[in-house]
Order: structure tokens, then C-alpha cells, then sequence
């Protein structure tokens, strides 16, 4: 590394520790710009994944962007449309037509694009329960 004087700076120590949340360790090493966070909450790259989802669930089982939150068969997904652009969260994508109801309407509703987030592992089931069912085709 240089700094901004043309000097060789040494390369900075990765910080490793164990997670609060998990028997996982973790590490401050910067990957997309959370190390910093990962050690100032003392939690590992999955678990601070997780507390994001739970953070969508707290904005209205939506993302920033208004991408609806599925939760389904303790499974994590993101709606979402060709003008909002797919998520930035690690993820898979598929173009589903998959019709959907929220558990506390019933409305159906189609998702034309399905963005699975992962299976929500059981340390955050109770943080990120089911709200959404899929109807079968």
C-alpha cells in the first residue's frame, strides 16, 4: 500500500475475533466495504447477512429500494421488477411468474422475478419468520 505521499505503508493487521451470534470467527478484513462494521458489532459475514434481512423486515418486509420481502418455508427472497433492478445482495435469481400471498392479506400477487436470499438459518428463525406462502401451480 501507498500513502498519499508515495510512501510504502504497511499493510494493516486483520483483526480476527470470535462472533457474538454464532460459534463462527470472523475477521475485519475488507470485503464490500463491512469490515469495519463486522467489528465494531463483533459479528461474522453470515450473521451480519442476517441482521440485514432482519433490518428489512423492521422497513416493512421491504428492502431500501421497495423490493418485497418473501419469507417462505424458512426461506428468504426479494421481489423484484425490471425498473428496480435486481438486488445487490448475494443471491440467485430466477424469472418465476410465482404467484404469492402474504400471510396477514391473503392477496395473491405474482412475482415475476424471485431473488432467494438463502435459507434463514435457525439462529434467526424467530427474528425472520414465515409471512408469505406460495400458491401451487
Amino acid at each position: 500500500m501507498w500513502d498519499a505521499a508515495g510512501t510504502r505503508t504497511p499493510p494493516k493487521e486483520i483483526e480476527r475475533f470470535d462472533c457474538k451470534l454464532c460459534p463462527g470467527r470472523a475477521t475485519d478484513a475488507e470485503v464490500g466495504g463491512v469490515g469495519p462494521r463486522l467489528l465494531r458489532w463483533k459479528v461474522c459475514r453470515e450473521c451480519d447477512f442476517w441482521l440485514t434481512c432482519t433490518g428489512y423486515r423492521m422497513l416493512g418486509d421491504q428492502d431500501p429500494g421497495g423490493r418485497r420481502v418473501l419469507r417462505v418455508a424458512g426461506r428468504h427472497y426479494l421481489t423484484w421488477t425490471a425498473e428496480q433492478g435486481r438486488p445487490s445482495e448475494t443471491g440467485f435469481s430466477c424469472r418465476a411468474d410465482r404467484r404469492y400471498y402474504l400471510l396477514e392479506d391473503e392477496i395473491v400477487r405474482v412475482a415475476r422475478y424471485l431473488w432467494l436470499m438463502g435459507d434463514i438459518p435457525a439462529r434467526f428463525r424467530e427474528r425472520l419468520p414465515d409471512n408469505a406462502r406460495f400458491l401451487e401451480p
